[in-house]
């Protein structure tokens, strides 16, 4: 037997206690560290989502999976800022309002399986103010609303994506405006990518600005409906990317981008890589209202396709108006019209610029367009320095142009100057060599001469714009749903 001294039983005891001692502080450590990221862990993701199916109870469900809500409504009224509001399939008669910022989405993704049924409604969804900066909607169809579908107000960086909006402005409210499918009002920097927008009574997609002459809903048309009296605020840099917009009849217009109340505007707005097709007019930049503008919108890379009155207008509409710097780049624009000739015949018009007002549209960009079966492929009405080059013009329209332009001669270039991060477009021209013509019936041969010679430059540097505003819509809605755990 071998005896230890008490020396060494000490030493030892406290080289066992400094051990423990060592244990319980990484022990401690890592629990710490373990309590400070438990919310992103898997085992904690329950938490940060609610659930709601057509089989579960507002009363007695807890919003779990496997005990879910039944209303979409009730579970966003629940939900805490942040979280997730998945909906099984089935259809939903109620109108959600989102007041703060969620993700709100179908749990098939599939819009055709998920219906909010808004019949009688004031709109299907709504998105009202700043709290709500940052709401997805994502995977449903949302239909038969007496005005809006899809209805966001005040607020920004929202992301409208992957939904069916239709059969919405069955009873539409009066002074509102517009009232499209797809409603941004007063709302900047949002997205409204991969939706298809058709059979809305009134129009599909909207951007405009908010304030004073906007009905109060909650004071005079809707008392009942929760949506609040808008504040003054401008519709600017959103992007209308990616839908199908067809078949908006019998009133209004697939995509307008307006501005009606002084102060705030339309501007920065982007509309690309839609399908706009047989709707009452294509596209719409407007001040629609006294002293209102619509500044430096860009419509480029769209399919418009057989509109009622017009495949793109640009115009002003009363005095003090500003219309200035809008472009319309790289689209195909085909059988659209309606609009009178000088016999007043009804003739196919792909672009007018002036429209109705007495102020100028001024400083115009129509480039790189791809013109057909149109009577007139840009028509001038009321333009001031309307800057047109690049285009292509089918053997099928007789009238290249009608009206004054700004033709960019073959010495002339365009360059891409600024891509912000919410894929603003700016094109500036750098017109050195230029020719102005007032034509009306077929192009003279110096205005093909000029129109037709423009240097390989100017098509690379548009294609590229292209490219980049493509690109930028990506950025601009993929982050947002990585961020919702997609």
């Amino acid at each position: 037997m071998r005896f230890v001294s008490t020396r060494a039983k000490i030493e030892g005891g406290v080289g066992a206690a400094h051990s423990i001692s060592i244990a319980i502080c990484l022990i401690t450590m890592l629990f710490v560290s373990m309590t400070l990221v438990a919310p992103l862990t898997p085992a904690n993701a329950a938490t940060t989502t609610l659930y709601v199916s057509t089989s579960g109870n507002d009363t007695t469900g807890t919003g779990s999976a496997s005990s879910p809500f039944a209303t979409i409504s009730h579970a966003v009224s629940v939900a805490t800022t942040g979280m997730t509001v998945i909906v099984g399939p089935g259809t939903y008669a109620e109108m959600v309002l989102i007041t703060k910022q969620l993700t709100l989405m179908s749990q098939t993704l599939e819009p055709s399986s998920t219906i909010i049924n808004a019949s009688g409604q004031p709109v299907g969804i709504a998105v009202l103010g700043s709290a709500a900066a940052g709401t997805v909607v994502e995977g449903f169809t949302v239909m038969n609303a007496n005005n809006e579908g899809i209805f966001v107000q005040d607020s920004h960086n929202v992301v409208i994506d992957n939904n069916v909006v239709e059969h919405n402005g069955l009873n539409i409210l009066p002074g509102l405006g517009e009232s499209k499918g797809i409603q941004f009002t007063g709302t900047s920097k949002s997205t409204a990518a991969g939706n298809t927008v058709v059979g809305n009574m009134f129009g599909g997609v909207g951007v405009t600005d908010d304030g004073p002459i906007d009905a109060s809903w909650n004071a005079t048309a809707a008392p009942t409906s929760g949506i609040p009296a808008g504040t003054p605020n401008p519709g600017d840099a959103n992007l209308i990317s990616g839908n199908v917009i067809a078949n908006n009849q019998p009133n209004h217009c697939a995509i307008v981008i307006s501005s009606y109340d002084p102060g705030e505007g339309v501007a920065n707005n982007v509309v690309s890589g839609n399908t706009v097709v047989d709707n009452q007019n294509g596209v719409i930049v407007a001040a629609d209202t006294a002293n209102t503008a619509a500044i430096n919108n860009t419509v480029i890379s769209n399919n418009i396709l057989d509109n009622g009155e017009g495949g793109v207008i640009v115009h002003s509409n009363a005095g003090g108006d500003v219309v200035t710097g809008n472009s319309i780049l790289n689209n195909v624009i085909s059988g659209n019209g309606g609009l009178p000739d000088e016999q007043n015949q009804s003739l196919l018009v792909g672009v007018v610029v002036g429209g109705e007002g007495p102020v100028a549209a001024q400083d115009t960009s129509i480039i790189g367009n791809v013109f057909q079966n149109e009577g007139v492929g840009i028509q001038v009405v009321n333009g001031l320095n309307t800057l047109v080059g690049g285009n292509t013009f089918g053997a099928t329209v007789p009238k290249d142009y009608s009206g004054t332009v700004t033709l960019i001669s073959t010495s002339s270039s365009s360059t891409v100057t600024t891509v912000t991060a919410t894929a603003t477009l700016t094109v500036t021209q750098t017109t050195t060599n230029i020719q102005t013509s007032t034509v009306n019936g077929t192009t003279t041969a110096a205005a093909s001469s000029s129109n037709g010679g423009l240097t390989f430059s100017l098509a690379l540097l548009t294609a590229v714009g292209t490219l980049i505003v493509g690109l930028v819509a990506g950025m601009i809605v993929r982050p947002i749903r990585e961020a919702s755990g997609r």
